[in-house]
């Protein structure tokens, strides 16, 4: 095989880079975090299936294939691929009173627009949603999450749409609170809070090196026990509601009955019928709507973000990572997947499990499946409140809180998009909420595009004669153009004054207004203000020099084309050009005619 296409297939599978070095010690750190990602992943998959209004197995069906794909292409060993809470609330918002065939088609097409975003390397647009607007955006979607199952924790039923109108229903249904959901769901996030905390008891500092290695094994018994804990929670619960099931009739809504077996695989469905109606693909692609840009962008978002969080320095490739997830998507489209992401909170499980490559995919993947083909008769007992427990303390530390205090101290300004993005994404619903955040983005940037820094300082240090200087960075564009013009035209010069002349007349003279502009930080100019500077040389003519001091050959090329009596030279030549600087006479002498010409 050639270098070029070997190449190639290196950068295509990282597989075959790791794996050249891979080792049994390696093997057991992936093993080991893959089956704590699955006992992890395993009631959060079910959990989520049911927030995005399906039944329990398709989040089961989502959990597997992405593992086994990204092994192959992902970069992150701590990403783990499958259902996450915010895509599962978009999947329910744009699938909404439809079926399982839309969710499915969403994940494909959504994998697609992916895929073909890594192709023409358009990542980059990523870089225009800003932090703050990602955080509202995150924020607003966890609360809209565990709104929208306080009806699971009381044990009541009813169909929602925006956060408003859960929690106007809440209220209203408030009177059909089934006391013993209630206190289960009270019961299951009491323990799940605890249980996160297991892993942080301060233990007695050991001194001898048997209660070091006894300290050491108590501290990850107690670590495993909290990681786990959404697998022990759905176990008790599930216990518990079996055993009371006869005894009380019925005291709690279960999942219920649950399709055993793995998916058949199968193409994405582009027809489907709901109801009385058959779809064809035109309308289900125009059902999904906004869909599939939004849920793309979301996820591309996110596992990039990860990415970046576990690099620990290292150069994060973006386009690889889309790439990675964008297969992930179309592939576990053909097993009947909802669509499918890196989740923050699983990469952090995944990450403190010691895991060490992304092979780790393969151990959660399998016990995934294993799960389908052995365990999904006896998920008939979970309770739907200890999965709606499950996911209400998974997304509530997901609300961002410190990072307000952080923008009040270092950017006060950037609360703008936060907070707009927050409140629109809570009352106008999240698509809408993350275009008026990158809106408020846009805003801003043509805002500090209007304002560049031009710091315009005036030079009296006895070395060069006294002129005005700038140092402008990046780019000046056409939005700045208009204010940069008329700070320097505001500039104050020396007045006129009288010098006596030979014949005793005294005449008016002018210093020339001098502006040097240092050039060397500065890469381009467009039209619009390369014209400013022409009505600037223009308004200045006759009494005044303009000098360009290291300019780089572009933006003396583009400068000369537009400034004919404009000055260019480097440091060493600069003395001499403001030396040169004539002193340039008045219109009228005094004591002569008012018309002669000087």
């Amino acid at each position: 095989m050639s270098a070029a296409p070997k190449s190639f297939i290196v950068r295509l599978f990282p597989i075959v880079q790791w794996s050249k070095t891979y080792n049994p010690e390696q093997a057991i750190g992936d093993m080991l975090a893959g089956i704590t990602i699955a006992l992890t992943l395993i009631p959060q998959s079910m959990a989520y299936s049911a927030l995005a209004g399906f039944e329990p197995q398709y989040g089961l069906y989502a959990s597997f294939m992405g593992g086994f794909v990204y092994a192959f292409l992902g970069t992150c060993p701590q990403v783990n691929i499958g259902p996450t809470a915010l895509l599962s609330l978009l999947t329910f918002t744009y699938t909404r009173g439809t079926n399982i065939d839309f969710a499915v088609l969403l994940c494909f097409m959504t994998g697609i627009v992916q895929l073909m975003t890594a192709i023409a390397q358009l990542g980059f647009v990523m870089d225009f949603v800003s932090v703050p607007v990602i955080s509202g955006f995150t924020s607003a979607a966890s609360l809209m999450v565990a709104s929208s199952q306080v009806k699971g924790l009381l044990g009541i039923k009813f169909k929602a749409g925006t956060f408003v109108d859960t929690w106007v229903k809440i209220f209203k249904h408030l009177g059909e609170t089934r006391i013993t959901d209630t206190m289960l769901s009270l019961s299951c996030c009491t323990i799940l809070t605890l249980m996160q905390y297991l892993k942080k008891i301060p233990f007695k500092k050991p001194e001898s090196d048997g209660e070091k290695r006894r300290a050491a094994m108590r501290k990850k018994i107690f670590w495993f026990i909290a990681i786990s804990r959404n697998a022990v929670v759905v176990l008790l619960a599930s216990v518990t509601a079996f055993l009371m099931f006869e005894s009380l009739n019925d005291p709690f809504h279960l999942t219920g009955p649950i399709t055993p077996g793995l998916p058949t695989p199968q193409p994405p469905p582009f027809q489907s019928k709901v109801g009385d109606k058959v779809y064809t693909a035109r309308e289900m692609l125009s059902r999904l709507g906004v869909g599939l840009i939004v849920v793309p962008m979301i996820g591309i978002l996110a596992n990039v973000a990860i990415a970046k969080a576990f690099a620990r320095g290292k150069k994060v490739n973006a386009t690889q990572e889309i790439l990675a997830i964008g297969i992930c998507g179309i592939v576990s489209s053909f097993f009947v997947s909802m669509p499918v992401n890196g989740s923050i909170s699983r990469s952090a499980v995944s990450d403190a499990s010691g895991v060490r490559t992304p092979g780790a995919g393969f151990y959660t993947g399998a016990l995934v499946i294993l799960t389908l083909v052995l365990l999904t008769p006896y998920f008939y007992y979970i309770p739907r409140a200890a999965l709606s427990s499950v996911i209400v303390c998974a997304v509530l530390h997901m609300v961002e809180t410190a990072i307000i205090a952080k923008l009040w101290k270092v950017s006060r300004i950037d609360l703008i998009p936060l907070v707009g993005c927050f409140f629109c994404s809570l009352g106008l619903g999240v698509e809408i909420g993350l275009l008026c955040g990158v809106g408020f983005d846009v805003l801003l940037l043509l805002y500090y595009n209007s304002r560049p820094p031009l710091d315009i300082k005036h030079v009296t240090d006895g070395i060069l004669p006294p002129h005005y200087a700038i140092h402008p960075v990046g780019r000046l564009s056409f939005a700045g153009a208009e204010r940069v013009r008329t700070k320097i035209l505001n500039l104050q010069f020396p007045e006129e004054h009288e010098v006596p002349s030979s014949d005793g007349a005294t005449s008016k003279t002018k210093p020339a207004k001098l502006l040097v502009v240092y050039c060397e930080n500065l890469y381009r100019l467009d039209y619009t203000f390369l014209q400013s500077l022409k009505m600037l040389e223009s308004d200045w003519r006759p009494h005044s020099k303009i000098i360009f001091c290291n300019a780089r050959p572009s933006v003396k090329e583009q400068l000369k084309g537009v400034l004919t009596d404009s000055i260019y030279c480097d440091s060493g030549e600069l003395r001499t050009h403001l030396i040169s600087a004539p002193v340039m006479p008045a219109a009228v002498e005094v004591g002569k005619s008012e018309n002669a010409t000087v």
